[in-house]
């Protein structure tokens, strides 16, 4: 007999929009109650470290907003958000090769707002975007919400495979399918920590250009770049080599604090035009309190040097878990090794699971981590996994490292 709950769902799903009936969850999401159980080690949560958070700065730069400017920062803004952070932000994306003026940016509600509104005004349901294998998979859940098509492309340690990228565009396009854009993350990529050589992002941009495609760069990880050792990551943004076809999609969320919910997007103006128009009809406008917030903490504060502590933070996290897993993991398991950004990527022998041995490891071993198939559109994800090295104190990246390594060793018999 039907519950009343199915009942009710039974009455109102005819009336959900086509768009609704494609919204799909968030498989790390689903895992919530397991990052939150304190008896778990969780190598799932693709969040920044608390420990990093500059939390007496910006309450005083709360405070500060509050005694100085308090019917300005309480109300209501423009659509493009609140004007002296456009300015900072339009000058820190100047600095880092991408000239921008504040008149281009638009502040949203995190880069992940960003990735909506730029799928609204971009795809129609049925429309193609290529998308990097593996990639994140809160694009693939915008993307769902447009009923548009993922299409993926191979991507390796130094970029795209452009001759996958060329093949894939020419054959969807024979079959008359619209292929409008490439979703990339170029920088430290969520799930695999990967960054894009400079050689791989001129010539990416060159394919980009001659193939008509428009590019949203996420790139909430660019300015987690690690400090040590080899040759380092570049640091200019993909968009700066084709600024008239690519929205640029940055974050405070890794850097300063994920709960202010503060990103941005730079573009084209036309289609900022369009992106401003898609925010209006969303939210009107982002949190004007939160912006004077982080305004006036990076005016108060040396934020590069806030920076390189995070850098260094994270890089010694990530020595310690990789060291840790090389001790234990079976001597077949392979992984990234980033040179920026939170996560690596875990490739388990062929034959495993690692959705069927995520129930084990919290069941079994008290540890989490978040399956690699929900990140790859096309190909056999099962063997993969992301782990973060953000979350969790040294030592118990080591006991986490220990106890995967003892369930991957058993389950690979």
């Amino acid at each position: 007999m039907p519950t009343a709950t199915e009942d009710l769902a039974a009455t109102l799903t005819p009336l959900f929009s086509l768009d609704a009936r494609a919204f799909v969850p968030s498989p790390i999401r689903a895992l919530a109650p397991l990052l939150s159980d304190p008896t778990v080690l969780s190598f799932a949560a693709g969040v920044p470290n608390p420990e990093t958070f500059p939390a007496a700065a910006l309450s005083a730069a709360a405070s500060r907003a509050l005694a100085t400017a308090p019917t300005r920062v309480l109300q209501y803004d423009v659509t493009a958000g609140y004007a002296p952070l456009r300015e900072k932000v339009a000058a820190r994306s100047t600095a880092r090769g991408l000239p921008v003026a504040a008149r281009e940016i638009l502040l949203t509600t995190g880069s992940q707002q960003g990735l909506d509104l730029s799928s609204r005004v971009l795809l129609d349901p049925g429309d193609v975007i290529l998308v990097e294998v593996p990639t994140y998979v809160g694009a693939l859940g915008t993307i769902a919400a447009r009923r548009a098509r993922p299409v993926g492309v191979r991507r390796d340690a130094t970029g795209i495979d452009l001759d996958h990228l060329a093949s894939t565009v020419g054959r969807l396009r024979a079959e008359g399918t619209p292929v409008k854009a490439l979703y990339t993350i170029p920088s430290f990529q969520n799930p695999s920590g990967l960054a894009m050589t400079k050689g791989a992002k001129d010539a990416l941009a060159e394919a980009c250009e001659r193939l008509g495609l428009f590019v949203l760069e996420d790139d909430p990880y660019g300015e987690l770049a690690f400090e040590g050792p080899g040759e380092p990551a570049d640091p200019t943004p993909l968009a700066s080599r084709i600024p008239g076809r690519t929205a640029y999609l940055g974050s405070f969320s890794k850097t300063l604090a994920a709960g202010l919910r503060v990103g941005w997007i730079s573009g084209p103006a036309p289609f900022l035009a369009k992106v401003e128009l898609a925010k209006q009809a969303s939210d009107l406008c982002s949190s004007t309190f939160a912006a004077a917030v982080i305004d006036l903490y990076l005016a108060e504060n040396d934020y590069d040097a806030h920076l390189s502590g995070l850098r260094g933070f994270y890089e010694a996290r990530k020595e310690i878990l990789l060291g840790a897993m090389r001790e234990s993991f079976p001597a077949d398991c392979r992984f990234t090794d980033p040179r920026g950004g939170l996560f690596t990527w875990v490739e388990l022998r062929h034959g495993l699971d690692a959705g069927e041995l995520l129930p084990r490891a919290v069941a079994e071993e008290r540890v989490a981590f978040v399956p690699g198939a929900p990140f790859v559109v096309e190909g056999d994800g099962r063997r993969f996994l992301r782990m973060t090295f953000a979350k969790e104190p040294p030592e118990k990246l080591v006991e986490g490292a220990r106890r995967l390594g003892r369930l991957f060793s058993t389950a690979a018999r």
